[in-house]
């Protein structure tokens, strides 16, 4: 079966990173499309639904998630898993674009403290959303489990220690203050699709 997304190029700056993104034919674009899926990717990191997210449909991503691009909801897990590694600094930040030319293009751009903890997050959020959309059959991600391997990676890329273990605990339950921000969202459709699990489980989420 086909992968959801193919990641065309990679572009690093100073403090950003942008990739393209191809949601590959047959595949959904839209978040509605596969309201399971998007549940699946919801359970995997409920804190995504908190996210600040300035589209048409609110201000966090809760009220757009039942009904945005595919290639967004990419973005806020990306954010989330450098946000539980501790590692990702006072603000994390992303938008998403489509790209003229193509429905299922889109640019992805995300704060970039570190090459290796932004690539690393959205290669490993790639991967969730491959099992959340394509293979629901197989054993769920391990987020715990790649947010460690991604934080002890970036450590010791930077020739540093995690003697203290914590520090993607302590970050995480300080994301209220520190909390990712989208400044740029598509605008939404419509509003999450009625029974949608956001509306109800994610809507009482406060981080």
């Amino acid at each position: 079966m086909a992968d959801l997304f193919n990641i065309m190029k990679i572009h690093v700056s100073a403090d950003k990173l942008r990739a393209r993104v191809l949601v590959n034919p047959g595949m959904p674009v839209r978040t509605s499309e596969d309201i399971e899926a998007t549940a699946r990717v919801y359970y995997l990191a409920p804190a995504i639904a908190q996210h600040a997210c300035y589209g048409d449909a609110g201000e966090k991503f809760q009220d757009c998630m039942g009904d945005t691009e595919v290639a967004h909801l990419l973005e806020h897990l990306t954010v989330e898993l450098m946000i539980e590694t501790g590692l990702a600094g006072d603000i994390s930040s992303g938008r998403t674009r489509g790209v003229s030319e193509d429905p299922r293009l889109f640019d992805i751009e995300l704060s970039c403290p570190d090459d290796a903890l932004t690539i690393g997050a959205l290669s490993s959020a790639v991967f969730m959303m491959q099992w959340a959309f394509v293979h629901p059959d197989t054993p769920a991600p391990d987020v715990e489990g790649t947010v460690a391997a991604l934080r002890s990676l970036v450590l010791s890329l930077r020739g540093e220690d995690d003697s203290a273990g914590n520090g993607a605990d302590e970050s995480a339950d300080g994301a209220e203050d520190g909390a990712p921000i989208d400044t740029e969202a598509p605008a939404a459709a419509g509003e999450p699709a009625e029974g949608a699990v956001f509306g109800g489980a994610a809507a009482g989420y406060q981080g």
